[in-house]
């Protein structure tokens, strides 16, 4: 069991709800911007081949961006569940508490710092 507080859960809580919606803007974003390259890219001529190179370079970095915001998305909101029922604060491993810098640094965190550098040696 976590020894969060209600206040510190309650900020770290809206920690995550802040940055839930920020990357549903940004993930919007990188949506209607994709629209738009579709619509110039139907009505634009052909570019030169080193203009088109930059411009799949330019997509492929931002299809990464957007991954990575999606995937940042999932683990915010599989936070604010946890948050909901109770295990918020308790490492998914060993069950010790996560630690409150560690949230403070990344609210969506999963496990305690010696689990997640058994995870990453891991992977």
């Amino acid at each position: 069991m976590t020894t969060l507080t209600t206040p510190q859960t309650h900020a770290l809580r809206d920690q995550l709800l802040a940055r839930k919606e920020q990357l549903l803007q940004e993930l919007d974003a990188v949506q209607v911007a994709h629209r738009e390259r579709m619509k110039s890219a139907d009505s634009a001529p052909q570019d030169a081949y080193a203009t088109q190179a930059n411009q799949v370079a330019q997509s492929a970095v931002r299809d990464a961006e957007a991954r990575r915001d999606h995937d940042e998305l999932v683990a915010v909101r599989a936070a604010l569940a946890r948050i909901e029922d109770g295990s918020y604060g308790a490492c998914q491993d060993c069950g010790a508490d996560i630690g409150l810098p560690r949230l403070h640094a990344f609210p969506a965190a999963l496990r305690c710092i010696g689990c997640q550098t058994k995870a990453e040696q891991a992977a």
